[in-house]
């Protein structure tokens, strides 16, 4: 498992324009995570001659594209949507696109369908953001088996804190031997961060993929500080 920072984590300095690109993988690589993880709507271009230049700003930051996030809400212009992001990421070079924001991709299967073949076409995994919701999983899964694309698999999302004594717990232990991506929210630092149930779930189903950091506390830069200095000791 590696580790990646998202540009979720700097949302709100996105949006003011207080950070660019550049300035996030500089700030990244200093910090030591091995890759990054992009939401689509923090880049200021998803054409591919963009993506050319930023693969080569990645490998001078000694950065891996782990993965670009999308978020999706409306049915109907779905493929319309990520084929575009899809084929930036193919360029980039990046592990996998995770679609996020949808409660039940299940009302979306046919449009899921087609990007899966064009997943395939690309050789680009295409993970499905699973909501953080009781019960969820088994529609999750039971569209993967109905889709059945190698190239088709699970976003999962969780929150550091998350244990098995909780009902969710189910829900990861389902979901998890067919995730591409995790994608990891810390709503507390004051706690121990040597010891995380989900790591342990993520080892026994023999994870190999990125961890991506998409939220922590505010300040943010402060805790991805905290957060950079303790990652060697909760997971490589």
């Amino acid at each position: 498992m590696r580790w990646a920072c998202g540009t979720q984590c700097l949302e709100a300095e996105f949006q003011q324009g207080r950070i660019s690109i550049n300035t996030f993988l500089s700030t990244v690589s200093l910090l030591g995570f091995d890759g990054v993880e992009f939401d689509a709507k923090h880049l200021p271009s998803v054409r591919p001659n963009y993506a050319q230049i930023l693969q080569q700003q990645l490998v001078e930051q000694e950065l891996i594209p782990a993965v670009v996030s999308c978020q999706v809400a409306t049915s109907g212009v779905l493929s319309e949507t990520v084929e575009p992001i899809m084929i930036f990421a193919k360029t980039l070079r990046a592990r996998s696109v995770c679609l996020v924001g949808a409660t039940d991709w299940g009302a979306l299967a046919g449009e899921i369908r087609k990007l899966a073949e064009t997943a395939e076409n690309l050789s680009l995994p295409l993970g499905l953001s699973m909501p953080t919701q009781v019960g969820v999983s088994q529609k999750l899964c039971d569209l993967l088996d109905e889709i059945a694309s190698p190239y088709l698999g699970i976003c999962v999302e969780v929150g550091a804190e998350v244990n098995p004594n909780e009902e969710f717990w189910r829900d990861l232990v389902a979901a998890t031997p067919f995730a591409l991506h995790v994608r990891l929210h810390f709503s507390d630092l004051s706690k121990s961060l040597t010891w995380l149930p989900v790591i342990e779930l993520l080892r026994e189903v023999e994870y190999d993929g990125f961890i991506s950091i998409v939220r922590v506390p505010e300040p943010a830069e402060e805790s991805l500080k905290i957060l950079s200095s303790q990652i060697s000791s909760i997971a490589r």
